[in-house]
């Protein structure tokens, strides 16, 4: 009896101190965008003035199938054109200048505590759509670029996301075994053959019938994502859903097209919508 009552006062005063050593000692009292102290801890660590940066994509502006934002509704000249091995795609803002600074702070200058604030961005977007879902699996990085990197920049905003929605994180079933260029560097079409054969599925048995969540921070053109959802489905997934933090415009993922007319195209579109 004596041992309980211990162990519970023990908790009760460990929770108290948490809470309030997070008054006095906030984990992150600074805006990631202008750097401006914040009032107080919140899960976005944003600023007021920077939030008003942020472009959410809405889901009456925004392609079907891929996510990627348009002025209305409607199936994307990639989607139309091109096999999506997913099932649908969502991200929850736009690629523009602010949220590629953010994002690019992340991945390359070392800054892996932004992962909490884009897991919340992304809460948000999820309980928004409403994915019916089992488990998550963040999109995996070779081995070469984790050492160089010093983490996966989409495990670790996957972590948090699953934890905070209650989902199972699954991190040994899908595995990148390949190491590929940079799909930055790459125009569209080396982007889809660059990607091709980079990712295997083991422990197929954790994921057969299940209706999975694919986590990454950017969607440029799905090749990635794609190829991600491909070799998942010949695992025996039932689905393949993927959300991201942020997706280019369909201009940016065809600026880059070996094909003129491709770009024509897509501008044409654009400005029709």
């Amino acid at each position: 009896m004596k041992s309980k009552f211990f162990e519970k006062t023990k908790n009760f005063f460990k929770r108290m101190f948490k809470k309030v050593d997070g008054v006095l000692f906030p984990a992150n009292i600074k805006c990631l965008g202008c750097g401006i102290d914040l009032p107080e801890k919140r899960d976005i660590e944003i600023c007021d003035d920077c939030l008003k940066l942020l472009e959410p994509i809405t889901e009456n502006k925004c392609c079907t199938l891929c996510g990627t934002s348009l002025k209305m509704a409607n199936l994307c000249p990639h989607c139309k054109e091109n096999k999506r091995e997913f099932n649908i795609a969502r991200s929850a803002y736009r690629y523009n200048e602010f949220m590629a600074g953010l994002i690019k702070r992340y991945k390359y200058n070392n800054q892996p505590y932004m992962c909490a604030t884009f897991a919340h961005m992304l809460s948000q977007k999820y309980k928004e759509i409403g994915f019916d879902v089992d488990c998550v699996i963040p999109v995996p990085i070779s081995k070469q670029r984790k050492r160089q990197r010093g983490y996966n920049q989409s495990e670790l905003i996957a972590k948090i996301f699953a934890e905070e929605n209650h989902l199972p994180l699954i991190l040994d079933v899908l595995l990148k075994d390949k190491e590929t260029e940079h799909q930055a560097d790459l125009n569209y079409e080396d982007r889809q053959k660059n990607i091709v054969g980079s990712f295997k599925v083991k422990n197929k048995q954790k994921i057969a019938g299940k209706n999975v969540l694919i986590i990454d921070d950017v969607f440029t053109t799905g090749a990635t994502t794609s190829a991600c959802a491909k070799v998942l489905k010949k695992a025996k997934v039932q689905s393949v859903s993927v959300l991201c933090v942020a997706s280019t415009s369909i201009l940016s993922q065809s600026q880059n097209s070996k094909v003129k007319s491709e770009k024509i195209k897509i501008s044409a579109y654009v400005e029709n919508q």
